[in-house]
């Protein structure tokens, strides 16, 4: 397995220990919350590859895919 496939697997088992130590609702959090964390990272990097100017740039945004309940307390960057 490459090195890169570790990494993955290093990811899906500390989210799942923090759903066994921590039970399933600071799970779906922290699964939202590293899933949100892909996505900037992958914005972050197209904007670079275009050459866009954070402040004054146009590109378009990476779908989320989570909708934030209202009195969510998701952690953001």
């Amino acid at each position: 397995m490459s090195k890169d496939g570790h990494l993955l697997d290093d990811v899906v088992a500390r989210l799942w220990r923090v759903r066994e130590r921590l039970g399933p609702d600071l799970y779906r959090v922290a699964v939202r919350a590293a899933l949100h964390a892909i996505a900037v990272a992958v914005l972050d990097e197209a904007e670079r590859r275009a050459g866009v100017d954070r402040v004054s740039g146009v590109i378009r945004q990476f779908p989320r895919g989570v909708r934030r309940e209202k009195g969510s307390h998701s952690p953001r960057p």
